[in-house]
């Protein structure tokens, strides 16, 4: 572990580091502030908006101020803009709804991927100032990540614990308590109910005190209901423990937090392959007051228990060092870096005086970004070569940016490609066509899909297109423009992007392309060109090159000089395109052209490989998907297709894919490919096994911690009976599926002990998706969370995956599981 990553591990809390000025701006978001709020149809209504206490969503009052509605949550908003910026202050001007010289006042919250927009206009440009900033600095906190999973668990229970509060007294009752329990998705029996808020309830004064919890003693029951026994025992296992002590140790744990007792039958040291699911026995009885004041924490001194034997149940220093190399892979460590580390997660004064871990300090630890299962160095910084030609890297690339929903109706919209620039994409596409007043539009043809200009999908493109990665952004130009239109978009292209547009080769002569490095900062025009003159082949007569204009056309010369490192061009087969083409010339395929090439037999298909090594290829959807569903990008990845163009607007698994993949290499857009598929090696074939390449992997899932409901929804019927599904893709033979069994009725901590291995032949294109499931015995399975990881980028020991909904925000839940990597 380098200095860089031990600086993001010890960096202080965010609640430390909040500077007054931030605190004065977050004061101001929860005070009610009047906006008027605008609408597409040009409505407008004054409503009182505000930041919840617990600082996770922006509400607003209703024309009847009893009646509360939410706006938007924190973790949804994409972005904050001032100005007229959205389509909706743009029909409002051309309805004159408003006017120019109240620009200065408003300001759009645009959330769900960019899709939906809450537009403002505040009293005072203050105002507005005080909004953007709050906002902007509560978005750049939950991105950040550096709050810790401590804080936001915290400000979610109390969350939670408002809302369940409807009398406002700041104390729950019983029955409040089980409903709330019901919105963490857990379901107890009275007893059980009773027994924990018992044992959380220590305001004795008086029986109202004795019936209802306040918010602290809430947080204290919520504790005891999720622990995580399954720590404890990783504790004993490397402080030495024997089969007594361990057992004291678990017996008592089991006591103090009412869990069935896990056992432990190793007579020596216990096994580093643990089970920790919990067996089915009687459930502790009789405790006594002496516990009802315990606290959460660790207690670092070494305990005994009623019949004698030693308790151990927090590491030593010495002991977590011990854990951290040997289970964790973290060889580079010293004493004094796991006192430092003691130090930041332990939360008990106790141990943090000791320089003792318990479970509380190991849950923090272990949930922190820097030990999670992806490593995160590989996701924050870029370490690929990155001065190779552009041909041998994969890019990031969208299909149809423009539209928002399916292929054929709904509007189109410069949002979409902020949406994607922002996560990564750096090959964006538009279909353009003649406009009004000489003024180019972008639209799917023949559809009833909504256009929009071109000039503005370029300032919107131009604002944010290097945003998220330096590196090179291609704009795929589907060009249906006449002749006199062509020229109008090769002046926007010039006024708009400015020195971003590249318009001229970076050298005379080349026989490669250039690479990501050398094309930093720049825009690359990706279409067909011809001179003054020249007239395309018919695609009628050439269908296997699917992506091409619909009719013969001369080419503006303005607009063709600009199309330099990436000409499209007409496809007839493989060996025609390598020893005829220039390395600047791009070949388009659309999926089933695609698949026919790769389905030949083997050695032919390895001809697509070779055809990829040398020019640029891309693959996009066939026009069967008219509901934006995607192809399945793997299966093109493993022959070297830098270009798998993908519906971003779809929250499928394929975007799953896309993303986990790319969240490789800093995400910068740009990943470099494995030696396999560059120039040098020329026996790869993606159908058959790598015995000396092959790994095994093994993944324990042990446990799941705050899963969601259905559709993230706390107050939905049912409680979530959560199973995981574990799948791989990569070549052909890496394309596996797992699954746990359920577990009913918890989704706040079940427990699935569940041991899968499998067998790796490619690790270098192996992508591994997590997904948490709610199992449904009499239909289909709902969707809970879900990860995808990069099998170069898994963390080895016992790591905590941090599941995200499908649209790719981070929800609470996490999966705890424990992997191991073999080679053959």
């Amino acid at each position: 572990m380098d200095e860089i990553q031990w600086k993001r591990i010890m960096d202080i809390d965010a609640s430390n580091v909040i500077n007054t000025q931030q605190t004065d701006l977050i004061n101001v978001l929860k005070r009610r502030t009047t906006f008027i709020k605008h609408k597409p149809n040009g409505r407008t209504y004054s409503r009182l908006f505000y930041l919840l206490l617990s600082e996770d969503a922006i509400h607003y009052l209703g024309s009847r101020h009893s009646s509360k509605f939410e706006a938007c949550l924190i973790r949804d908003i994409d972005q904050i803009r001032p100005g007229f910026t959205t389509n909706v202050w743009k029909r409002c001007l051309k309805k004159r709804k408003i006017s120019e010289d109240q620009k200065q006042l408003a300001f759009s919250i645009l959330y769900n991927n960019n899709r939906r927009s809450i537009d403002l206009l505040a009293e005072s440009e203050e105002i507005r100032t005080q909004w953007i900033q709050g906002i902007e600095y509560l978005i750049n906190r939950y991105r950040s990540h550096i709050r810790t999973y401590r804080e936001i668990t915290d400000q979610w229970i109390w969350h939670l614990f408002s809302r369940a509060d409807i009398d406002h007294s700041g104390q729950l009752s019983r029955h409040e308590v089980q409903h709330l329990l019901h919105t963490l998705n857990i379901q107890l029996n009275e007893n059980d109910l009773n027994h924990y808020f018992n044992q959380a309830n220590i305001r004795t004064r008086n029986s109202l005190e004795l019936n209802h919890l306040d918010k602290e003693e809430f947080i204290t029951f919520y504790k005891f209901v999720s622990q995580r026994p399954e720590l404890l025992k990783i504790i004993c296992q490397f402080n030495n423990s024997n089969s007594e002590q361990m057992a004291a140790t678990l017996s008592e744990y089991s006591v103090i937090h009412k869990f069935p007792r896990l056992t432990c039958t190793n007579h020596t040291r216990p096994s580093r392959s643990l089970s920790f699911r919990k067996p089915k026995t009687s459930k502790a009885k009789g405790l006594t007051s002496s516990f009802r004041r315990r606290s959460a924490s660790i207690t670092p001194e070494p305990t005994t228990s009623s019949n004698g034997v030693e308790r151990k149940n927090y590491l030593t220093i010495e002991q977590l060092k011990d854990f951290l190399q040997k289970e964790e892979n973290i060889k580079a460590l010293s004493i004094e870096d796991c006192s430092r580390l003691i130090a930041r997660f332990e939360p008990s004064v106790e141990g943090r005086q000791c320089e003792g871990m318990g479970v509380d300090g190991l849950r923090l630890l272990l949930l922190h970004e820097e030990f999670c299962l992806m490593n995160a160095d590989k996701s924050h910084r870029i370490y690929h070569d990155m001065t190779r030609p552009i041909t041998d890297y994969f890019i990031a690339t969208s299909h149809n940016t423009y539209l928002r929903n399916n292929q054929i109706f709904g509007n189109c919209t410069p949002e979409t490609y902020i949406h994607a620039l922002r996560t990564g994409c750096r090959a964006v596409e538009m279909d353009c066509y003649d406009g009004e007043n000489m003024e180019p539009i972008v639209y799917h043809g023949h559809t009833l899909t909504v256009p929009i200009s071109f000039r503005d999908i370029l300032l919107a493109i131009e604002t944010v297109a290097f945003e998220a990665s330096p590196y090179p952004l291609f704009l795929n130009i589907e060009n249906h423009c006449s002749y006199e239109q062509q020229g109008v978009l090769a002046h926007h292209l010039k006024t708009i992007l400015k020195n971003y547009l590249l318009t001229e080769p970076l050298s005379d002569d080349y026989e490669t392309l250039p690479s990501p490095e050398q094309l930093k900062y720049k825009v690359l025009i990706r279409s067909r060109r011809y001179r003054k003159g020249q007239i395309p082949a018919d695609p009628k007569s050439d269908r296997s090159n699917d992506e091409t204009e619909p009719y013969p056309k001369n080419y503006h010369p303005d607009f063709s000089r600009l199309v330099i490192y990436s000409q499209i061009v007409s496809f007839t087969n493989i060996r025609h395109t390598i020893s005829t083409q220039r390395c600047n010339h791009t070949i388009s395929f659309k999926e089933s052209k695609a698949n026919e090439l790769i389905a030949t037999e083997t050695p032919q298909h390895q001809e697509f490989i070779t055809l990829t090594q040398r020019h640029l290829v891309r693959v996009y959807p066939g026009t069967m998907r008219q509901d934006s569903s995607n192809l399945h990008p793997p299966f093109y990845w493993a022959y070297g297709v830098q270009m798998v163009a993908l519906n971003y607007q779809a929250n499928d698994e394929s975007m799953c894919l896309q993303n986990g993949f790319f969240s490789d290499n800093g995400g910068c857009g740009y990943l470099l490919k494995p030696p396999c598929l560059l120039a040098t090696d020329r026996s790869f074939d993606p159908k058959k096994r790598f015995f000396d390449k092959g790994k095994r992997l093994e993944i324990h899932v042990i446990s799941g911690q705050h899963l969601p409901k259905e559709r993230n929804l706390i107050e939905h019927s049912d409680i979530s009976d959560p199973y995981v599904k574990v799948c791989t893709y990569g070549i052909e033979c890496d394309t596996t599926e797992h699954r746990t069994p359920p577990v009913r009725n918890n989704g706040l901590n079940p427990i699935w002990d569940h041991k899968i291995s499998m067998d790796i032949y490619c690790p270098e294109l192996c992508l591994i998706i997590f997904q948490v499931r709610d199992h449904d015995r009499y239909g289909r399975s709902t969707f809970l969370g879900q990860a995808c990881i990069p099998f170069h980028a898994l963390q080895l020991g016992y790591r905590h995956v941090k599941l995200k909904a499908k649209n790719g925000d981070y929800i609470h839940g996490t999966i705890f599981v424990r992997v191991k990597i073999e080679d053959f």
